[in-house]
C-alpha cells in the first residue's frame, strides 16, 4: 500500500481514486443490468389504445370453453395492460382465434388399477392480433398452447385443471401482445 501511495501521492489523497472508483462502479452495474435485458422502453405499442376481443371460435366438442377462454382474455387485457376493451367498430385493434384442439394425457396412473392418477390438459389454439387501422398483422401464432395437470388424489377437480389451463392460456397470449425487445 506504501509503494501505491507513493506513486499515486495526491491522487489517493484527494479523494478523486473514491471518485473514480465509484464512476467504474456505476457503469458495471449499468452495463451489467442493460445486459440482464431490462429497458426503459415501453413494454406494449403507444400507438394502441384499445381492442376489441371476438368470442373465439372452438372446433371441438367440448362446451362453453370459448366463452371461458374469451372472458379470461378480457380481465387479463383490463387487469395486465394499458389497453382498453371497446366494441369492434371503435377498436384500434382486433384479436381472434380459435381453440382447435383440447387434449387430455393420463401421466400415470394408479398401481394395480390403472385408472389415471395425474392427468395433463391442453388446449391448443390458432389466434391472431390486428390492427383495424392499417390492417397489418401484429401478432399471429398457430398451434399456441398451455397445460395445467390435475391429481383426484390431492382432491383436485377436473374443472378446476380446465380452469387453470383456460387462466394460463390467455395470460400466455395477452403476453404475445408485449413488444419485441
Amino acid at each position: 500500500m506504501s509503494k501505491m501511495r507513493a506513486i499515486f501521492g495526491s491522487f489517493w489523497d484527494s479523494g478523486a481514486a473514491r471518485r473514480v472508483g465509484l464512476a467504474l462502479a456505476g457503469a458495471v452495474v449499468a452495463f451489467g443490468i442493460s445486459a440482464c435485458g431490462y429497458t426503459t422502453k415501453p413494454t406494449y405499442l403507444r400507438s394502441v389504445h384499445t381492442v376489441h376481443v371476438s368470442i373465439f371460435d372452438n372446433k371441438t366438442f367440448r362446451r362453453g370453453w370459448e366463452f371461458r377462454l374469451t372472458e379470461a382474455i378480457d380481465k387479463d387485457i383490463e387487469s395486465r395492460t394499458p389497453f382498453k376493451l371497446a366494441e369492434q367498430g371503435h377498436a384500434d385493434t382486433l384479436l381472434t382465434g380459435k381453440i382447435t384442439r383440447i387434449d387430455e394425457t393420463v401421466l400415470t396412473t394408479r398401481y394395480q388399477t390403472n385408472l389415471p392418477r395425474e392427468t395433463q390438459l391442453t388446449v391448443v389454439v390458432d389466434f391472431q392480433w390486428k390492427d383495424l387501422r392499417t390492417g397489418r398483422l401484429i401478432v399471429e401464432r398457430k398451434e399456441f398452447n398451455r397445460s395445467a395437470t390435475e391429481i383426484p388424489q390431492l382432491n383436485e377437480r377436473v374443472a378446476d385443471a380446465e380452469q387453470m389451463a383456460v387462466e394460463r392460456l390467455a395470460g400466455a397470449i395477452v403476453e404475445q401482445m408485449q413488444t419485441d425487445w
